[in-house]
């Protein structure tokens, strides 16, 4: 009997489709958003993953915990299969997954019969019938593969910031994609002056050109990415956050985004539709060009609290990554 674990629902659907037999899981958490606080048990670390995801987006609670402990009920019975099968692809959402799931196998101490199939394209828009063949690409996970995986969670989820910076200066070519994917990460981090996240300069630095919907910034901005890996929803989750703050960077939006809102009213503070948030003309404010001139931290200003994997940003530690020299610094 066979497993296959992949990122999402479009892929299981492209997979089905595709002719794959067996059970098919997607694991669908956002990693990259929100708290992956360390040595967590995977169940406990759902809860955490529920909750969070539940506040952010929107989404019923017990709806989105129900999803995670069905996951976790199937990982966990992964003795009842002869053969597992990874597919996932080069994207830092997918390379996460990626992380955590063989960090859980090598727990289990279940390490024989499990395959790996790593596309350097995007599941959900495979041809069906690309399918097949890029089944018989699947390698077995080889033990290096595995004690990769257990470093780079380690330090994904590491409160340290340091042991991300360091890993993503080891060799990792065992798991190919993982390095852009890490580097990426890292990216996320505010830079030294301007206390922008890279996703947070690319959304200003397109506003510069000229007003733009919130659709149009998320095709612009996630075009630029080698690897796409942000969806639209946390995508407007980043411009809502340069908007409702205490010194907008940018106007123009009608209420913060929520996945599940219905069409609601945006003057009693309440979340805005899909529709009315994609479609709002977005603009760039004074403060916004400041902060591109590098008069204005924004981190600092707004008084940015995030999550990194197990790093928490918050005011009274706002730490900088630096992109070119490729470490982590105080700000300036």
């Amino acid at each position: 009997m066979r497993l296959i674990v992949t990122n999402g629902d479009a892929a299981v659907e492209r997979l089905r489709a595709g002719g794959m037999t067996g059970d098919i899981l997607p694991w669908r958490d956002v990693l990259h958003d929100g708290p992956v606080p360390e040595d967590e048990p995977l169940e406990r670390l759902s809860q955490l993953r529920a909750a969070f995801l539940a506040e952010e987006f929107g989404m019923p609670r017990d709806e989105v915990a129900l999803r995670f402990a069905e996951r976790d009920t199937t990982i966990r019975q992964h003795r009842d299969y002869e053969r597992i099968e990874i597919w996932l692809e080069h994207d830092l959402y997918d390379q996460l997954q990626l992380l955590q799931i063989l960090h859980f196998f090598a727990e289990q101490q279940r390490m024989e019969n499990i395959y790996l199939v790593q596309a350097d394209s995007y599941l959900g828009l495979t041809r069906v019938e690309d399918v097949e063949a890029l089944s018989t690409t699947a390698m077995r996970v080889s033990p290096m593969q595995f004690e990769l995986a257990c470093h780079g969670w380690r330090a994904f989820t590491s409160p340290d910031p340091s042991a991300l910076v360091q890993f993503s200066s080891h060799d990792t070519g065992a798991l190919p994609f993982l390095k852009p994917a890490i580097l990426r990460l890292l990216a996320e981090f505010p830079d030294p002056v301007r206390g922008l996240s890279l996703t947070e300069e690319r959304i200003l630095e397109r506003l510069q050109d000229g007003p733009a919907t919130a659709a149009d910034l998320f095709r612009d901005v996630t075009g630029q990415e080698d690897a796409r890996f942000m969806a639209d929803a946390s995508f407007f989750r980043r411009v809502g956050g340069l908007a409702f703050v205490k010194e907008p960077l940018l106007n123009g939006l009608p209420a913060p985004y929520c996945l599940r809102s219905e069409k609601l009213d945006a003057e009693d503070g309440l979340p805005a539709s899909y529709a009315d948030f994609a479609g709002a003309e977005v603009r760039l404010t004074d403060a916004g060009r400041e902060v591109l001139s590098g008069g204005l931290d924004h981190a600092m200003a707004n008084d940015v609290d995030r999550w990194i994997g197990g790093v928490r940003l918050r005011p009274a530690l706002q730490l900088r990554y630096d992109r070119k020299a490729g470490e982590m610094i105080a700000p300036r």
